[in-house]
């Protein structure tokens, strides 16, 4: 008897300990690096990796100091893939979606946007855009998405074509409600839009530690510990391919040919939330509307660093050329606070959902 109590309680101890991680594990698998869905395009066939920035793309960055954030991924912890392979995650179904732009209102969805956009007569050219993420995790119902944001967007007539990157919290792309790194895509060649790595001849992996999908394991509390990441996706002046990075760190990219968006014509910034039509609208960022906690240490929410890719640099964002917008005030809100010393442009944003724009 006392043999039997003495396994059960080997088995309960290693349960808790190895059953985590063996969770964390079954949601990517190391694939062979040529062997990756973007390889399955038959255009890909003679595709040469890129497997750092040119030293062109670097000397760019080089002109700007180091971003500030926390370290939370620097790519220096122990590689999840063997050499020659790399992680892609498992999503739980093959979901896409086109909802790509913020005024672009969508009947048969429920989404919310507090933002900072472009105004209508400001007109530019841009090669992409970098942030530093304050991290949250908003709660979540089934089917519904939250996400600290920033969209890439091209007009060629009535085609848009967009890189989208950022954290989310989504529960029909994952399977539980942590953030995540978390990018979207879509072109004239791809109108359906794409997740991650999930469509051939898309997005190309090249970290073996960092990789869209994968969880940030610490996120902020209101009036508490904060916790951020530095996301930036630019285009290489030398391959045209658009670098998915951290800091310094490349992570992966999607390739010029297949994704030929020739600049970016409109940025976008801020928080993006929803769900079913009809559905109440889910908590965006700390859940709190910017302005009520603006006096407490740690703000709502927040995106700062924010800069943009134009000629020959990387630069702050010019304030006078951005508002801010809101499709739902009764449910969030967005706060643009321009340049202060350390932060650089900055926006909080946020607000804790509701029956957003819905009549009872």
């Amino acid at each position: 008897m006392a043999f039997y109590w003495l396994l059960c309680l080997f088995i309960c101890f290693f349960s808790y300990h190895i059953s985590p991680s063996v969770q964390r594990e079954l949601e990517y698998e190391c694939v062979d690096i040529y062997k990756q869905p973007a390889f399955q395009h038959p255009s890909m066939k003679d595709h040469q990796i890129q497997t750092r920035p040119s030293a062109e793309f670097q000397a760019m960055l080089s002109m700007e100091p180091e971003p500030e954030a926390a370290d939370l991924v620097a790519g220096t912890s122990e590689e999840r893939c063997p050499k020659g392979q790399v992680p892609i995650h498992r999503p739980q179904i093959n979901y896409t979606n086109n909802f790509i732009h913020p005024e672009r209102m969508i009947s048969e969805a429920n989404l919310q946007y507090a933002i900072i956009k472009p105004f209508d007569n400001y007109t530019r050219t841009y090669g992409g855009a970098s942030a530093l993420f304050n991290i949250y995790k908003p709660r979540v119902l089934k089917d519904q998405f939250s996400k600290a944001w920033v969209w890439l967007n091209h007009r060629e007539n009535d085609t848009i074509s967009s890189i989208q990157f950022g954290w989310a919290v989504h529960t029909g792309l994952y399977p539980d409600d942590r953030p995540r790194l978390t990018t979207f895509w879509i072109s004239g060649r791809h109108q359906n839009g794409c997740y991650n790595a999930m469509c051939r001849g898309g997005y190309v992996q090249v970290h073996k530690t960092i990789y869209p999908g994968m969880v940030y394991d610490k996120f902020s509390v209101l009036g508490k510990k904060q916790y951020d990441t530095h996301l930036l996706v630019g285009q290489d002046t030398k391959t045209k391919n658009w670098l998915l990075m951290t800091k310094r760190t490349l992570i992966g990219y999607w390739q010029s040919h297949i994704y030929s968006m020739e600049g970016v014509s409109k940025i976008y910034f801020g928080g993006y939330a929803g769900g079913p039509y009809g559905a109440t609208s889910p908590p965006m960022g700390a859940g709190t509307f910017p302005k009520q906690v603006w006096r407490i240490k740690n703000l709502s929410c927040f995106m700062k660093q924010l800069k943009i890719f134009y000629d020959d640099g990387l630069y702050d964002i010019d304030s006078n050329g951005f508002e801010e917008y809101v499709n739902s005030p009764e449910c969030y809100g967005v706060w643009y606070r321009q340049f202060e010393l350390g932060s650089g442009e900055m926006l909080t944003f946020g607000g804790p959902g509701g029956q957003c724009g819905m009549t009872t």
